[in-house]
């Protein structure tokens, strides 16, 4: 017969984590502190003495080895309350020891402004604090004060304690109205082209589920959001961009597109993983299917530009540029390409195509007669890979209206 583990069930609807070495401290939203040392035999994780025993959320400083809560417990002449703006920390080398002492590092900061601490996070050679306002720099220094706090972003508040990330040497989140970006130049307004998409379409009773999607092998940066479609408030789409690209090109999927409630990026484990809200947990960016089924796939370009002002633009011939297969494998994709043309911004497209591409095509002959054009690329073949490079197209001037 094998053994069982026993426990008391928590129940919390958001955690937050770190490593203290082999030793896993958890925190579930404004609850203790867990411990789970995985050397220490067929245990649960078991509550942290000593230990502050209401958090919004915790991180491990690693200036100096130090446990840091934010969002967190402050004693009161009858008892304890939590204090949404209060950050505690404990000693040096000591998750467990948090009472201030001469002898110790243990201390506490209540942060100026905001109504609450969103999240926090050890980024590079500092600590970060997010209230729902501002971002604050918490920076070592030693005894006597430990740490000393300097607001760096006004108004670059974060959303909720799951919508930061790192990636290469930057560190961007999302706020209640923007997205940002922490790099050597400073706390920056990342500019957004489908910015209305995002906030305009956000179910804002659920912010709370809002979750970072850092992608490093292919260097992006997103989020996970539950759109106004979303009844129940779990996240159904997303929004990325790519850090190293040109322009940093955005993408988005409209609701229904990801259904992730977690994400973790690359680890030890490999690429990107991330869990459905029924507790399927899916590794990403794994060969080029849909779990052993052909994935069907699309996007669509914006519209740009055939001809400017009352000109317009007949268009006869498109030349496709495609990587129709990887650098060593077989060049066997099959893409399909319409074009949406309009003659105003606000027109219902006229659709033509789609066309079926492969290596071997070396242009298609159409006919259309326009002033804007997007490109709608799409493919739903089994294990092929393709890469889009410049579409062009021939046309000449077709007159005036």
């Amino acid at each position: 017969m094998s053994a069982s583990q026993t426990g008391t069930p928590i129940t919390a609807t958001d955690w937050t984590s770190d490593n203290w070495g082999r030793i896993y401290l958890a925190c579930p939203s404004n609850g203790g502190i867990y411990q789970y040392d995985p050397s220490g035999g067929f245990t649960t994780a078991g509550l942290v003495p000593g230990a502050p025993i209401f958090n919004g959320g915790i991180f491990v400083s690693m200036a100096q080895q130090i446990l840091v809560a934010w969002g967190s417990t402050s004693a009161q002449n009858i008892g304890v309350v939590q204090d949404p703006l209060l950050v505690k920390w404990s000693t040096v080398g000591d998750y467990a020891d948090w009472v201030q002492r001469q002898t110790n590092q243990a201390g506490e900061q209540r942060i100026s402004t905001g109504s609450m601490i969103k999240g926090g996070a050890a980024v590079i050679n500092q600590d970060f604090i997010w209230t729902d306002l501002d971002l604050w720099a918490m920076n070592y220094s030693g005894p006597p004060f430990v740490f000393g706090f300097v607001k760096i972003g006004a108004g670059a508040g974060l959303i909720s304690s799951h919508a930061l990330q790192q990636l290469r040497g930057g560190i961007y989140w999302m706020g209640p109205s923007n997205f940002y970006s922490y790099t050597g130049q400073g706390v920056m307004v990342i500019p957004c082209p489908v910015w209305d998409v995002v906030f305009q379409n956000l179910n804002t009773a659920y912010v709370a589920n809002i979750r970072s999607m850092p992608n490093t092998p292919f260097n992006e940066v997103g989020w996970l959001y539950p759109s106004a479609a979303s009844a129940n408030g779990e996240n159904d789409s997303y929004v990325k961009f790519n850090i190293t690209e040109p322009n940093q090109p955005w993408d988005y999927g409209p609701a229904g597109a990801l259904a992730r409630s977690a994400w973790i990026d690359q680890t030890v484990l490999g690429n990107p993983i991330g869990a459905n809200p029924t507790g399927v947990i899916y590794q990403h960016e794994q060969g080029y299917d849909n779990d052993g089924n052909p994935m069907s796939t699309s996007f669509t370009t914006g519209f740009f530009y055939l001809a400017e002002g009352e000109d317009f633009a007949f268009v006869d011939q498109i030349y496709p540029d495609f990587k129709w297969g990887t650098f060593a494998g077989a060049k066997t994709a099959q893409v399909q390409l319409s074009f949406n043309v309009v003659n105003y911004p606000e027109d219902t497209p006229t659709v033509f195509g789609p066309y079926t591409l492969t290596q071997a095509s070396q242009y298609i002959s159409v006919r259309f007669r326009g002033r804007m054009m997007s490109i709608t690329v799409a493919s739903s073949d089994l294990g092929s890979f393709y890469r889009l490079g410049k579409v062009r197209y021939r046309y000449a001037m077709d007159g005036r209206r």
